[in-house]
Formats: structure tokens, sequence, C-alpha cells
């Protein structure tokens, strides 16, 4: 009944539960053992009653008793050091253990998780999820063993009081459901709170990551104190919230105690009565005294377990929001199947929709392999959807996208993946060596080959002037290396990938001149040979492609060459004019 009782208020940590399955063996060991600690008090409560009706009986003491009773108590403490030694051990490291395997979990959701749905996430929130909520849960864990090992204690001392006068327990049982009320009341309030605790943190991170890579924004526009301000406005409505969780917490232990004082006066008063007639003995008093007393502290260790529990409760609520997520991407046609590319791409009637917003409406066209397509338009005509769809970043709303005529959503995820290599406008490097983040593009690769895939980009020229040359740090995002020479890198990274399907995305768009020409040099390189999508933003570029698809509001208007296209259509000009 108990244990119903404990799913029905902890439905999120009920399923947290069943994932101690492999563990059994373990979980049984942590409750044998937590059974021993259990009774270690009532025991040593009898032996106390023992020793005083010895001492009350007004005659010579039995010597044969100081033979046993040290014996007894250097047993019983030793049991005891030796039982909660592994009881809170095994406890303790199996809650690192099951809070590790879901930290690794979610970390593993987040990245397989389609852009449609981490568009919608904040950095800082995730990052919150990845902290504070795991560390809620960590305590809610461990916590977990305690509201289980308690009762016990309680029952144990509760035993021993029931042996001493059967009346007068029963007598100060009848306050229970009044604790019972209270932990209710109690843990009720502080999950509340835990549930906007939890979501102001989320908060202070989202703005803190916001902040630190947004830096140079930040300083261009003088925006330092309007986000202090903000941060300070989240922190004290944090600040807020966790006082009146605190004060709730707070304000449940001595009511605890006061209800324990009044019964602890009720039992004096009773316990006056019945020595004076000979119901009860004085060794039988102290020991009711002592039980009642000291099951007041299981009490508080479950009224404080309750509230941590509650807090465990908000925090993996939140985490399986993400962990229960299902996403198209992981539900694999077939998982085994190979990816070849030999003939064409084709689009039939593509739409794609984000949110509310429609990025592209029935999109048609076919591309064959070896091909170099120059995708131009406004920006927000649908020119990046187009790639983005190409390796299902994003899944079409409506329509089809086939290579060799087989379905993209029939093919291994990874599988398809590996046939795309992409250099994009805003190139990402890892916090990394020059060498790790080229690696990055083929793991499997050797030293020979990356230095390789760093030559035919243009990059030892630079790299020979670093002091660490290729091991040296790229910095945070690449910070430590010019725009031009962070792209080569990226140029070198899809070099080792070796992909047969190139995708450049305004890949000089941000480069100056002299930059330009040499990122250019190697972007032709690598394009020789692969069927390429250019969304382009120079004319030089456009020009030589086999192909120009021109795209205005999601839909594509024309497509052709160069040529044909400068004479039967204003749409081209007017793309390469306002890019």
């Amino acid at each position: 009944m108990f244990v119903r009782n404990l799913q029905s208020r902890f439905p999120a940590l009920s399923k947290l539960i069943r994932r101690l399955a492999p563990y059994k063996g373990r979980v049984g060991l942590i409750l044998l053992l937590g059974l021993v600690v259990s009774s270690i008090q009532p025991v040593s409560v009898r032996l106390t009653e023992k020793l005083i009706n010895e001492l009350q009986k007004g005659r010579t003491l039995d010597p044969r008793l100081f033979d046993w009773i040290p014996l007894v108590l250097i047993g019983l403490f030793l049991v005891s050091g030796l039982a909660k030694y592994f009881y809170n051990t095994l406890r303790r490291t199996l809650a690192e253990r099951l809070v590790a395997e879901i930290r690794t979990e979610l970390f593993q959701k987040y990245l397989v998780l389609p852009l449609s749905v981490l568009d919608k996430k904040r950095t800082g929130e995730m990052l919150a999820s990845l902290q504070n909520d795991l560390v809620q849960l960590l305590t809610g864990i461990e916590t977990l063993s305690v509201v289980l090992k308690e009762p016990f204690t309680f029952l144990g001392l509760m035993g021993v009081a029931l042996y001493c006068d059967w009346r007068l327990t029963l007598a100060t049982l009848l306050v229970a459901p009044l604790v019972a009320i209270l932990f209710s009341r109690t843990g009720s309030a502080v999950k509340r709170y835990a549930v906007r605790n939890l979501a102001n943190f989320a908060d202070l991170m989202a703005l803190g990551q916001e902040s630190f890579v947004g830096s140079r924004v930040v300083k261009v526009f003088g925006l330092e104190k309007p986000l202090s301000a903000r941060f300070q406005e989240i922190q004290d409505r944090y600040l807020k919230t966790i006082s009146k969780s605190i004060r709730v917490q707070e304000l449940a232990t001595p009511c605890v105690e006061f209800v324990g004082a009044l019964l602890i006066s009720g039992v004096l008063i009773y316990a006056g009565l019945a020595v004076s007639k000979g119901h009860l003995t004085s060794g039988e008093l102290i020991a009711f005294i002592i039980a009642i007393g000291l099951a007041q502290m299981p009490l508080k260790e479950l009224n404080n377990s309750f509230l941590k529990l509650k807090n465990a409760e908000a925090a993996l609520e939140r985490i399986f929001q993400v962990l229960d997520q299902t996403t198209p991407q992981e539900i694999q046609a077939n998982p085994a199947a190979p990816v070849h590319f030999q003939r064409n791409i084709k689009f039939e009637n593509v739409s794609l929709q984000y949110g509310e917003k429609q990025a592209l409406h029935q999109v048609s066209f076919e591309v064959l392999a070896g091909q170099q397509v120059a995708l131009v338009g406004q920006s927000g005509s649908g020119k990046t959807s187009i790639v983005n769809l190409l390796p299902r970043l994003y899944d079409v709303t409506s329509g089809s996208i086939t290579i060799d005529g087989v379905p993209l959503h029939s093919f291994n995820l990874q599988a398809l993946r590996q046939l795309f290599s992409f250099v994009t406008q805003d190139t990402f490097l890892f916090h990394d060596t020059i060498y790790n983040n080229v690696k990055w593009g083929n793991l499997s690769a050797s030293t020979t080959d990356i230095e390789k895939a760093c030559e035919l980009a243009f990059c030892s020229e630079f790299i020979e002037e670093l002091p660490e040359g290729i091991h040296t740090p790229v910095g945070d995002r690449g910070a430590l290396l010019s725009g031009g020479e962070r792209q080569r890198i990226a140029i070198a990274r899809a070099f080792l990938r070796n992909a047969p399907i190139l995708v450049l995305d305004e890949a000089t768009s941000n480069l100056d001149t002299k930059s330009e020409a040499v990122v250019q040099k190697a972007l032709n390189s690598l394009s020789e040979g692969r069927t390429t999508f250019i969304v382009a933003h120079r004319l030089s570029t456009v020009r030589k492609a086999d192909r120009i698809l021109v795209f205005e509001n999601g839909r594509l208007v024309d497509q052709g060459s160069h040529t044909e296209l400068t004479q039967r259509t204003s749409y081209y000009q007017e793309a390469l004019l306002l890019q």
C-alpha cells in the first residue's frame, strides 16, 4: 500500500524506478542493509529498558549482566557501522550511475532531435536540463532509499512502544493523520515552487549562454547594462520563488517537532498515573519515552525526503518530456539499407512549412549526378530550405524527394547523410585543435589523410605560421582564426569526408576579396567530380553552374543556364541584383 501510494504521488519517479530492473540484485541488497540499519535503534531501546529495569529492582545486580551487555553493544555498533557504510555507499553509487545513464541518454536525445524541434528550444534551457535538473534528480534518487528505509525504523520503534504500553501507543498514533496532512500540503507546495524554480533557472542559463556566445554583439551595441538588468530581473524572480519554497520546507520541521512535544507532554501525564498505580515499570516508561522521541526522527526524515522527492519529480517530468519524444528520424524503414547515388536527385511537388510559415510551395526539379546547380533568389526565397531537406535536417511537409528513385525516408539516416558534405556561411568549429576539427569529417582518417585535406584546402600556408601548427587550438567556435581560415578548415573537413554530394551555402559571403579568392579556389577544387548545390551570391559563381534554379517566395519560378535565363526572364536579374 505504501509503495502504491508513493507511485500515485510520484508518477515520474515511478517510471524511473522501472529503470532499476537491471540492478535488482543491488537494490535488494540496499533494502536489506536498510532494514539492518533500521533495526539498530529499536534494539538499542530494548537494551536500555532491560538495563533500567535491572537497576530498579533494588537488589544486588547479576554480575553476568555486565558480561553480555558490553559485548552486545560492541557487536551492535559494529554491525550498525558496517551496514551504514555499505548501505550509503551502494545507494549513492547506484544513484550516480543511474543519473549518468540518464544524462547520456538526454544528451544523445538532444543530438538526434530534428532541427524542427531544436529550433523551438533555447540552448541554455537544454544545458539547464543536463545540469540543474539532473542535480535535483540525483538528490531524489538518493532520497528514495531513505523513504523506503525510515518507515521500518518508525515501525520498529512503535513496536517497542506497543510492547511497553499498547493503550498509550494507540493514543499516540491518533495524531498520524495530522502528520500525513502536513506532509501532503507541504509536498504539493514544494513541487509547485520547484517547477517554477527549474523554469527560472533555465531562463538564467539561456540568457547567460546567449550573452556569452553573442559577446561581440553585446559589446558593439553596448548591451551590458540592459542584459545585466534582465539577468537581475530573472535572478530576483528565481530567488523569490526559491525563498517561498525554503519557507514551506523549513516550516514543516518545527510543526512536526511541536506535534511531538504535545505527544511527549501527554505521555508524561499518563505515565505519572500509570507508574503510581504499578501499571508501568520505570524501565518501560523510559523505553517508551525514548521510543516515541526517536520515532520523531524518521518522521522528520520522511518529511524532508518527501520534499526532496517533490523537487526531483518536477525535474524528472521536464527530463521525460524530452526523453519521451518520438521523431521521424528514429523510425527507420530499413536501417540496414546502404545508400547509393549514381543517377539523379528528384524533387516532386515538395512543400515545407516551419510552424505557421510556408517556406516552400510545390517545388519540382531534377539534378543529374555530376551536375553543378546554383540556387538564386532573394533572402527568404527558399534556397537554404532546399539544401536542408537533402540530408533530412528537416522533413518535407508534402511531396517527395528521391535519390536514384528511392525516397529519402527509405534510407538509414546516418547512411543518407554520409552522401553529403556541407560548407556554409556560418562555419562552426569545435573548441579544439585544427587537426581534430578536420578529422570530424572522417574519424577513421589517418594523419596523412588529414594533412593532405588541409593542403588541398590551402590551409598549409597559415597552419605553418601557427605556434603549434596543425595541433593549434582554434578557440571557441574558431574565434582565434580569421573568417577565411575558418572556411578553409571547413573545406578541408569536406575534402576528408569525400562525399559525392557537396552543398555550398553562401560559403564566401562574409569574406574579404583576398580571402574569397583563396577560398573560392579551394571550393573549385573541392567541387570537381561531385554533384554540387551552390546557394549563390556571386555572379561569377552562378555563371559556371550547369543549371540555375531561381526561387521567389518559396516557389521555383524558373530554371536553366545563365545564358538562357538572362535572355528570357527578369526574375534572374532581380535575384542577382538584390543579393
